[in-house]
């Protein structure tokens, strides 16, 4: 059986339309989170004026969502640098979590214009993984520490996060009809080689590994039938020059863009 392409979570900063930011200002998850929380509630309000009805009409005053997760960030999973000591010896430094929790911090909690005597709310949010969406603020931010290195170095962190909405939301994205929408589903159906996916898609066929490898093609010759996704356009498998996208635990595969597998 073939392998299934992981999708990967992504904090999208909204400008004051709700529309996406430029993809550099996302914020791709380092692990998926186990579980997603969402809670809905409304705050009724009765038209009874007095009166002494017993069975006055209820009406919502106020309608409000709530996502709660949870994030881990790892730097001891990456590779560390050698720092060359006086004394010839080299230590294995590692880079200090925060690094990476910072710009959700910077990003979503901190205010805009902070400096000034009235800094303005920080900029709204939407949690995407696949066909999950949920648009809010970020209204509560907890960062636990938990693994050092001999250096007092913080390895790694586990971010609680709540983000607010003060309206009713249940979202739930078409993933193909989005694909379709930004060209990247090449083929929908099976029994399509990944070369010919890459001609369907106006790219080089001769790049049918990363295709192959990117939709976990057991053999890349046949599409299973949720068919051909094109990779990121400038990704690559890392077979080649300059990197790019690989399977495991904390590999940097994820399409990063709405909709996506």
């Amino acid at each position: 059986m073939a392998s299934s392409k992981l999708s990967k979570a992504v904090l999208i900063p909204l400008d004051a339309q709700n529309q996406d930011a430029p993809e550099d200002s996302w914020i791709t998850v380092q692990f998926n989170p186990a579980s997603l929380k969402v809670t809905l509630s409304n705050t009724l309000k009765d038209s009874n004026s007095g009166s002494g009805q017993s069975k006055a009409a209820q009406f919502v005053d106020k309608s409000e969502s709530t996502l709660a997760i949870e994030l881990v960030f790892d730097t001891s999973v990456l590779d560390g640098e050698n720092l060359t000591q006086t004394d010839g010896t080299q230590t294995l430094l590692h880079e200090d979590v925060r690094k990476q929790t910072q710009r959700i911090a910077t990003e979503f909690m901190k205010p805009q214009d902070a400096e000034s005597n009235q800094p303005k709310a920080p900029k709204r949010c939407r949690f995407q993984w696949g066909s999950f969406s949920f648009i809010g603020m970020l209204s509560s931010y907890n960062e636990t520490l938990d693994f050092f290195s001999p250096e007092g170095v913080p390895l790694r962190a586990t971010l609680a996060l709540s983000f607010k909405q003060d309206s009713y939301q249940f979202d739930i994205i078409d993933l193909k009809d989005a694909l379709r929408q930004q060209g990247r589903l090449a083929v929908d159906g099976e029994g399509v080689s990944a070369a010919d996916a890459n001609l369907a898609a106006n790219r080089d066929p001769k790049q049918w590994r990363d295709t192959a490898l990117y939709n976990g093609m057991e053999n890349p010759r046949f599409s299973d039938n949720q068919g051909v996704v094109m990779p990121p356009s400038g990704a690559n498998s890392g077979s080649g020059s300059g990197g790019g996208y690989r399977y495991g635990q904390s590999d940097t595969l994820g399409t990063q863009i709405p909709g996506a597998f």
